[in-house]
């Protein structure tokens, strides 16, 4: 009578516990992949949203990548300089002619 209110596990239950559990590890595998393939995704997305090299996750900086950012600064401040000393030379042209024009 004192064991009336217990189960005995049956080869029926032992095997559909087999079952769940190898279920369980299943889906959980499957839950983490999902989870890895999602937060790659999101930093894809978040590094072409920003399109910035410096905010990527996991940034590992290139030294050639580097010299050609330092290169195109240089070029980019000549190429400024060029236009203002251009733009110099054409109003003191303007300014040449108006004075000759106005002797």
């Amino acid at each position: 009578m004192w064991n009336a209110g217990r189960e005995t596990s049956s080869p029926g239950t032992e095997l559909s516990k087999n079952q769940a559990k190898k279920e369980k590890e299943r889906l959980i595998k499957e839950l983490q992949l999902i989870t890895e393939e999602s937060n790659d995704l999101r930093d894809r997305l978040r590094f072409l949203t920003d399109r910035s090299m410096k905010n990527r996750p996991h940034f590992r900086p290139n030294p050639y990548y580097e010299d050609l950012e330092r290169m195109e600064e240089a070029v980019m401040s000549i190429l400024h300089n060029l236009e203002m000393n251009t733009e110099v030379h054409e109003n003191n042209h303007k300014l040449k002619k108006e004075i000759t024009f106005s002797r």
